[in-house]
């Protein structure tokens, strides 16, 4: 039955202008699908489509129904993605109303979605809420009449052209110039009204538009929505005058036809430019798009001219010229009407697979049912046309030679009813022009889950590479490769497509994967046997040009929500209070204590503590130099010192006076350069320490403002000493050649940042310790970007990176730790199973195991990490393959029109022969 209902929409599809896509949502973020954190502050949609960003808008509204979001909807990523702010969202759910305007065909598309913060539970039942229309009926009725007359007026000129212009009018010579005036009058009367409808239908439809978007008039007008409408009414305008010449004529002249031909082709060319194939910004989508509607002009045009115009002015002929000149007329018409039929055969199938070629998809929505109303109209119009040839003129051929035809009053009234099928037919196509395509109705649930699979677009030299990977993990993956021109064009010599993945981290060499062609993509199966960077090279080898190839190196890796996070804790043997954790690069994590003058050794493979007093107060603030030792902070005893890991010798150095001395020194970050020189930061005094460990010196470098109070130290690849500003919440860095300072600040200051994080590409991650998030720092664009963490009780303090790339955060004030995700920008709470537990800093060892110390808990605490297979969610029966119908299809059309061809030209010689003898 599906089989039967995917045939019937092809043909169907293939025969009339088909639907125009709408802005339906692909994706949001956040979901309704996985719980967002608490303190996000950005929610954005992303579009199927280009979006007019003046008209359109995201509103974010809490559990009590106010509006919660700062009302600065902007673009996101690009024209066909939004993206509005909020401040820091608390625990509850939240729903979001969007309203897009579409800068193809003008639609206003309002839809709504839900989401919820923290650990709030959704209700299933909510995530089958308000949708959006998937039928647009104020526009669908005011484009009818539009879509009515422009298909009247084309059709009329092309079959009086085409058709009428070029019969054989032997049977009428004597009478042509008494038939000249009524077939003007006729033809005018019937275009005029084809035009008339029009006219109403451009103002309705810029009434429509401008009330629904509740602006003015020129306001509208500026859109690209309505560019296309001014387009229109210029053509329209345009034709109007070209009527009005007609009048004035006494008799109808290729001239006058010829001009209203050129100006319809360029009116429908507007209807073409607000539907799907200029939405998919495919060109050969569009022109398809513009030859559907030609041949529908062709088609149901061509049976009003016939049943309005042409039988009508053979009424005026004598008995026998007006049955035979209707009879002589079938065959021609349906020459033309099969010609139309074998061309939308051909392009119909084509244009549906640029733009939907899932059948199952189609069968089950909305827009299928629709289809079925068609097939129906289609049906009984098909129906009306084999009675024309198989009943009216069969008998009427052999009632030739008695002289006793009787076609012409059964061929009017059978081409009525034919023409008001026909504009019953276009009101189904008014209603699915203006309605959402079937993705509409089924992404909208997509767009709520978890969005899995990785896509990207690459050029070499000559070519376009789109790929995409699903689930994009590791482990089986689907990939699809299409390959075009620069341009997006297809390349007609392009042979095979070869996919290799390797890995030269793990040298493992390029394995060869395996592609077969499926409608124009080449597929297959790929696998990444863990998660790391991995590289796939993508080769297309053409048969009239060199190859174009192109190397990716894309990094796969498990979301947060697919991985299992543990978190194993150690006791320390003693009371103590760990503060900083800090990996040696060999097999221990060295910890301070600033309960006492100690450091603790953690012995990775033994998993047991040692410690190592020193003379002192306390331990702070960690670091290692070049050479493996393990320097600390001694705030209280104003002092720095080092141990020796091979012999656990401590030694230590006594910080020197810096003005103004009445103040004790309170040493902050610790940190070795590349140099072997050790860098301290002073944060009361405005300075911080460079000190010489082979000469014993120390080297004051102050910082431009007196109230700046410098907290956090990083070192660069290039050398550079990074700070953090606390007092004037920026961060900066020193150039150690000349100590010369340059500070970098956001447009809102930071908020204490007080731990610094490089990242792979260079960028810095900050933390605001009272300021609830963290903020990267992009060297080159000097920009700021914040993320919020989830809770805003906690206080943000070290970071680390684990093996996926993760940022693992320390909230200081709260029982868990945050983890962020920079690749996919999701960010969850762990929770820590010791209560108040204290933690402030953090390490990774060399196998990117995160690991925190709990001072409260007086534990250090390792996290493991699983990653858990993708469970996609797999389709329900079996897909019917578009190409195991297309195919066939097009086929068997092409031969049944050529042998229709053949049978009516045979046709109208035979009966020319007969009428005219």
């Amino acid at each position: 039955m599906r089989v039967l209902l995917a045939i019937s929409m092809l043909l169907l599809v293939a025969s009339v202008p088909y639907a125009a896509a709408h802005p339906f949502t692909l994706e949001t973020s956040p979901s309704s699908a996985i719980n967002a954190p608490v303190g996000i502050t950005e929610v954005y949609v992303t579009y199927s489509e280009s979006i007019e960003l003046d008209f359109s808008s995201l509103k974010v509204f809490d559990n009590n129904g106010d509006q919660i979001d700062n009302r600065d909807t902007q673009y996101h990523k690009n024209e066909e993605s939004l993206v509005v702010t909020t401040p820091p969202l608390q625990e509850g759910v939240y729903t979001v109303a969007s309203k897009v305007l579409s800068r193809v065909d003008g639609h206003l598309v309002p839809d709504t979605f839900i989401f919820a913060v923290g650990d709030i539970k959704l209700d299933p039942a909510h995530l089958d809420g308000p949708t959006s229309d998937t039928v647009f009926l104020p526009e669908a009725g005011v484009r009818f009449p539009g879509l009515v007359g422009q298909t009247v007026v084309l059709g009329a000129v092309i079959a009086s052209l085409l058709i009428w212009g070029t019969q054989d009018k032997r049977l009428i010579r004597t009478d042509i110039e008494k038939i000249k005036s009524v077939y003007h009058s006729k033809f005018s009367s019937v275009t005029g009204v084809g035009l008339i409808l029009v006219v109403i239908s451009n103002i309705t439809m810029m009434a429509v538009q401008a009330w629904r978007l509740e602006s003015p008039l020129l306001d509208v007008i500026q859109t690209t929505f309505g560019t296309t409408w001014l387009l229109r009414m210029i053509i329209t305008a345009a034709l109007l005058g070209a009527w009005f010449w007609m009048e004035r004529k006494k008799q109808l002249t290729k001239t006058n036809q010829i001009l209203i031909l050129a100006l319809s082709l360029g009116l429908i060319a507007t209807t073409t430019l607000m539907g799907h194939g200029a939405a998919s910004e495919q060109t050969p989508a569009v022109v398809l798009d513009y030859v559907h509607n030609l041949v529908a002009a062709v088609w149901i045009g061509g049976i009003v001219f016939f049943a309005f115009v042409l039988l009508p002015t053979f009424s005026r002929l004598e008995s026998y010229k007006k049955e035979g000149m209707s009879l002589i007329m079938i065959p021609r018409f349906s020459i033309a009407f099969v010609i139309a039929v074998g061309i939308v055969i051909i392009t119909g199938p084509t244009l549906m697979w640029f733009l939907e070629s899932d059948i199952g998809v189609i069968a089950d929505s909305t827009y299928g049912k629709l289809i079925m109303a068609k097939i129906a109209i289609a049906a009984a119009m098909v129906g009306l046309g084999g009675f024309f040839q198989l009943r009216i003129q069969k008998s009427g051929e052999q009632a030739v030679r008695t002289k006793s035809l009787s076609v012409h009053g059964k061929m009017q009234r059978s081409l009525r009813i034919d023409a008001a099928l026909g504009v019953i037919l276009l009101g189904v196509v008014a209603l699915l022009v203006n309605g959402t395509l079937p993705a509409g109705e089924i992404q909208r649930i997509d767009a709520q889950e978890v969005q899995y699979g990785f896509e990207t677009t690459e050029f070499s030299g000559e070519a376009r590479f789109d790929m995409s990977i699903t689930p994009f993990s590791a482990g089986d993956n689907s990939i699809s490769v299409s390959v075009s021109d620069p341009g997006g064009g297809l390349i007609h010599d392009l042979d095979w497509v070869k996919a290799k993945v390797s890995n030269p981290e793990k040298n493992i060499a390029p394995i060869e994967v395996p592609l077969e062609i499926i409608d124009a993509e080449f597929v297959g199966e790929i696998i990444f046997g863990f998660s790391g960077t991995w590289q796939v090279e993508l080769e297309a080898h053409r048969t009239e040009n060199a190859n174009e190839s192109v190397i990716l190196q894309l990094l796969v890796k498990p979301r947060l929500a697919d991985l299992k996070l543990d978190i194993t804790e150690y006791v320390l043997p003693e009371e103590a209070k760990p503060l900083y954790p800090l990996y040696d690069g060999k097999d221990s994590i060295w910890i301070s204590d600033p309960s006492a003058p100690r450091l603790w050794k953690f012995d990775l493979n033994a998993k047991d503590f040692e410690s190592f007093p020193f003379e002192g107060v306390t331990s702070m603030w960690l670091t290692k130099d070049g050479d493996g030792r393990i320097w600390f902070t001694d705030a209280p005893g104003d002092q720095i010192g080092f141990i020796e890991p091979a012999t656990g010798v401590i030694t230590t150095i006594g910080l020197p006076e810096i003005q103004p001395v009445i103040y004790k020194n309170i040493p902050t970050f610790i940190q070795a350069d590349h140099g072997g020189n050790i860098w301290v930061v002073i944060t009361n005094k405005n300075l911080i320490l460079k000190y010489d460990h082979e000469l014993g010196t120390f080297e004051e470098v102050r910082l431009p403002d007196k109230e700046s109070l410098p907290f956090a130290l990083a070192i660069d690849d290039d050398g550079k000493i990074w700070f953090t500003d606390s007092a004037k919440g920026s961060i900066g860095y020193i150039d150690q050649e000349s100590n010369k300072v340059n500070e970098f600040a956001p447009e809102n200051p930071l908020l204490s940042p007080e731990s610094l994080l490089f990242d792979e590409s260079g960028g810095i991650w900050v933390a605001e310790h009272t300021g609830s998030g963290i903020v990267r720092f992009d060297t080159v664009l000097e920009t700021f970007e914040r993320v919020a963490v989830p809770d805003e009780e906690a206080l943000p303090y070290g970071m680390s990176f684990d093996r996926y790339g993760n940022i693992w955060i320390a909230l200081h004030t709260v029982d868990n730790m945050a983890v962020y995700d920079p690749h996919n920008n999701t960010m969850l709470e762990v929770p820590i199973p010791t209560a108040t537990p204290f933690v402030q800093f953090t390490t990774t060892d060399d196998k990117d195991n995160v690991w925190f110390v709990e001072q409260q808990g007086n534990k250090l605490a390792m996290i493991t990490e699983t990653e858990l297979p993708i469970q996609t969610r797999q389709p329900e029966g079996q897909n019917l393959k578009y190409t195991e119908i297309a195919s066939p299809l097009i086929a068997a059309g092409i031969i049944a029109t050529s042998l229709f061809y053949v049978k009516n030209v045979k046709d109208k010689r035979r009966l020319n022969e007969l009428i005219n003898d």
